[in-house]
């Protein structure tokens, strides 16, 4: 269709292709500077992939640690960033998103009801290790937000799937940690449940889509996914997208912000990108590589950093567990609780299973020798005295877990033979680690020195929090798969000013990238806990204000 045939459904001047915190942050900055905006959210619900996270966001030096007198400074935190980018980024553009989120991060607290708390007792991923790191105050999640203050948009913003409702990270380190269920409130729970009192993602986002799509009017649209960037001489100025099955056409004024999220979902694009063949995530299925089609059309750059130490966990799919009619699948943290451990299917321990950074480079390791992935796949092996104490996935301790979804057996032998690993070694593996358990230290692989290792997943009730033996039949043992959290190797290539580049080195005029959808350049090849949720917050806000400010 020609550009002078279009008959526009709506004007705005900042269209945010994506309802995560990236593309509301941009709603709630254009709104502040006094034009309009919409967000048009390809799913059936508002929050994306920022709703199903954890919710926390983690910025050093940030306003709460201030009011709490809690030491930091800008200093450090850059140097931190500095350690885990491991030169796979561009200073300039860490600098101005570590600029741009202590600026919004306040906004969304001072002028739009967004109430941070800092997650108390909780470090930094590599403290005391890295320079620059501190025992406390980085991390913020929010207090729970009441879902009905939502009015309309209640029913139609996400929970998260892989959280219970009703608490916060805060509730549950007070509880005594993912180790001690058994002491969590769930009568409280389950009030504040009823309640539709959210934390984690929804509860973040809670407070976001309140702000913007209730408090100050923006509008929004679900089941509208953006089809194609529309472009005249060389810049964006709006998209056709599609609603209740008809196109849409959306003016956009000042510019188009790509807001969506990465390629979880879309398998082969992770096999190229990713660097391993089997690809699951635990995002919403919508996430589907959106950013790098819709860019690609119009000769958008694409960038990456290595794909072996960011946000990959490995994990498992409940049979008959769903979330918008596709397969739920679940991280699998058990490995880091006493009476459990990880092998390779040489039946050897290669890793600290108590700290995903550690583990998942080690999966991915390439023997250039043999020409495999040594490690891969991995399986989390486990005894009875794990399954009388601990969860597994949505099963409570106590619980029998379907053999059908964990193969169990009476010996170790056997159970090596269900799985298909070496049974001689898995059998000297769990000797040997028992031994280790004895010893009160892990001699190998320094399993829990992390203290963040031991703030998720200690057992306060051992000698050594993080270990305990695998003795009591029967045995259990699962193959694990990659199991994402939106946070992608390639993405968009961005400038200061979230300007999406063009293959040629020029920035495309009129359209951003923010979030999941934009290349880790900006962080590099290391991650953090929170750290994607502070780059949505920065680069949504970053585009807002360089698209309005520039028309």
């Amino acid at each position: 269709m020609g550009l002078n045939r279009i008959k526009w459904d709506m004007e705005v001047d900042m269209v945010a292709a994506g309802s995560g915190l990236g593309g509301i942050t941009a709603a709630i900055a254009t709104h502040k500077l006094g034009k309009t905006a919409v967000v048009l959210e390809k799913a059936p619900k508002l929050g994306g992939v920022s709703a199903y996270s954890g919710g926390n966001v983690f910025l050093p030096n940030n306003h709460k640690m201030q009011e709490a007198g809690i030491s930091d400074s800008n200093e450090a935190g850059r140097a931190y960033f500095d350690w885990l980018a491991a030169g796979y980024n561009e200073p300039e553009l860490l600098d101005r998103m570590l600029e741009a989120a202590h600026e919004a991060v306040f906004y969304l607290d001072k002028e739009c009801g967004v109430q941070w708390s800092i997650m108390k007792d909780f470090p930094d991923y590599y403290y005391p290790h890295a320079p620059g790191t501190v025992p406390e105050g980085r991390y913020m999640e929010t207090v729970l937000f009441r879902g009905s203050e939502l009015g309309e948009w209640q029913d139609k913003s996400y929970l998260a799937p892989i959280f219970m409702p009703g608490y916060t990270f805060n509730d549950m380190a007070a509880w005594g940690g993912l180790c001690a269920v058994g002491q969590w409130d769930f009568e409280q729970i389950a009030k504040n449940a009823a309640e539709d009192m959210r934390g984690f993602g929804p509860g973040v986002m809670g407070f976001m889509i309140k702000a913007a799509m209730v408090d100050r009017n923006i509008p929004a649209f679900v089941n509208t996914p953006v089809c194609e960037l529309i472009a005249e001489d060389g810049a964006v100025i709006g998209v056709r997208a599609e609603k209740e099955g008809k196109d849409f056409f959306v003016r956009a004024k000042s510019g188009v912000l790509l807001a969506m999220g990465g390629y979880d979902l879309n398998e082969e694009m992770a096999q190229y990108y990713e660097d391993l063949k089997e690809w699951k995530s635990l995002c919403p299925p919508h996430v589907t590589g959106d950013n790098l089609i819709l860019g690609g059309e119009l000769g958008a750059a694409i960038a990456g950093v290595p794909p072996s130490n960011l946000g990959l966990f490995f994990g498992y799919h409940i049979p008959g567990e769903e979330h918008d009619n596709k397969p739920l699948w679940r991280a699998s943290y058990e490995g880091a609780n006493p009476h459990a451990i990880w092998v390779n299917k040489e039946g050897k321990r290669f890793c600290d299973e108590t700290f995903y950074k550690d583990y998942a480079p080690r999966v991915m390791m390439y023997d250039g020798r043999n020409n495999t992935l040594q490690n891969y796949p991995p399986y989390l092996i486990f005894d009875s005295n794990f399954c009388e104490r601990y969860p597994f996935g949505t099963y409570m301790p106590g619980d029998d877990i379907p053999e059908k979804l964990v193969p169990r057996a009476d010996s170790l032998k056997a159970l090596a033979e269900k799985l298909g690993i070496n049974a001689e070694n898995l059998e000297s593996t769990v000797e040997r680690y028992n031994q280790l358990v004895d010893e009160g230290k892990d001699l190998d692989f320094d399993r829990g020195e992390y203290p963040w290792a031991r703030a998720m997943h200690s057992d306060r009730t051992y000698p050594n929090p993080n270990m305990g033996k695998i003795e009591k039949q029967p045995f259990y043992g699962i193959e694990l798969k990659p199991t994402n959290v939106g946070i992608n190797a390639a993405g968009l290539k961005i400038n200061t000013n979230a300007q999406v580049m063009h293959v040629r080195g020029t920035p495309i005029k009129g359209l951003y990238a923010a979030g999941n959808s934009a290349a880790l350049i900006d962080v590099g090849s290391g991650y953090q806990s929170g750290v994607s949720n502070t780059r949505g917050i920065a680069w949504g806000w970053i585009a807002a204000h360089h698209a309005i400010e520039e028309t």
